[in-house]
């Protein structure tokens, strides 16, 4: 069996930010499809410049860039443009931002920042303003949870819909956009129906991701305490994905935001392997898996 047609289709009701996209594209195929392939690009070097900047690697690599990669190419119907691609990146500019705030002693500019491309990345794929609950996670692990950063945080969060409901009121349009935001963020969509190769795909990607988890967490005793911190929210990240992907109200879309956290600590798991041929046979595993995943998913 293939995959189903979501009940909620995004392109049927969207949010203002993909509409506009949709206005712009006008059914292209072809533009559609560079650009989910640059977005894909800007995640994988994202990926690396997060992996890299903030020591979650033993040296300079590209690896979590490349695993990113094969991550979201396993499911064609992940491929396709959709909202989540616009609002993935703005999520990891969000913890980006929360990570350099990390060492300040004022760090409200820096949450409300993280909390404000979050909520512009919802104008894309309204769910997306759930990953909040991510932020206020990331706020309280590193220690930035006070009164005034949750203030700058919610201020922060609410803003781009105070444009929105303001732009919409002066165009007579504020019932119906207000509507439109309610149907967004709780209408479910449907499940994939798996084949007997997706599952087998799945469940090996979930078994390496799982010994992944187990082997950051057994050397972070070894690691610096904020490093250790930032393995935490990311092993976070991953398991309020799977929750998420889970519940009636997400599906395959998830898996770009899944695959930021998957890819770091599979990127640790493959680095912490001392034998270059086990890393180099899994590597290629993962690689294998995804190419053929392109015909028999």
């Amino acid at each position: 069996m293939g995959p189903q047609t979501s009940a909620f289709p995004f392109d049927e009701t969207p949010m203002p930010l993909w509409s506009l996209l949709l206005g712009a594209l006008k059914g292209n195929h072809f533009l559609s499809t560079l650009i989910s392939m640059l977005i894909t690009l800007v995640m994988m070097l994202g990926v690396n410049r997060i992996v890299n900047r903030f020591g979650l690697s033993n040296n300079q690599t590209a690896m979590p860039g490349y695993l990113y990669l094969f991550l979201v190419s396993g499911y064609l119907m992940a491929q396709q443009l959709h909202p989540v691609w616009f609002f993935t990146p703005l999520l990891l500019l969000s913890i980006e931002r929360l990570f350099s705030g990390g060492p300040h002693r004022k760090p409200m500019a820096w949450c409300f920042e993280s909390t404000f491309w979050l909520s512009v990345g919802s104008l894309f794929y309204a769910k997306g303003i759930y990953f909040l609950i991510l932020i206020w996670m990331i706020m309280f692990i590193l220690r930035l949870f006070s009164f005034r950063a949750i203030l700058a945080s919610v201020l922060g969060a609410i803003l781009p819909y105070i444009f929105a409901f303001g732009y919409y009121f002066l165009i007579d349009k504020f019932t119906w956009f207000a509507d439109l935001a309610i149907e967004n963020f709780v209408s479910p969509v449907a499940f994939f129906s798996h084949t007997i190769y997706s599952q087998v795909y799945n469940g090996i990607v979930i078994f390496m991701v799982f010994l992944a988890i187990l082997a950051v967490v057994r050397i972070m005793p070894m690691v610096k305490i904020i490093t250790r911190k930032y393995f935490r929210i990311f092993i976070w990240l991953i398991v309020l994905g799977i929750i998420a992907a889970l519940t009636p109200y997400y599906s395959l879309e998830v898996v770009p935001i899944l695959a930021i956290g998957a890819a770091i600590v599979l990127s640790r798991f493959l680095n912490a392997i001392r034998k270059t041929i086990i890393q180099e046979v899994l590597f290629v595993l993962l690689f294998v898996l995804t190419l053929a995943a392109q015909f028999l998913i």
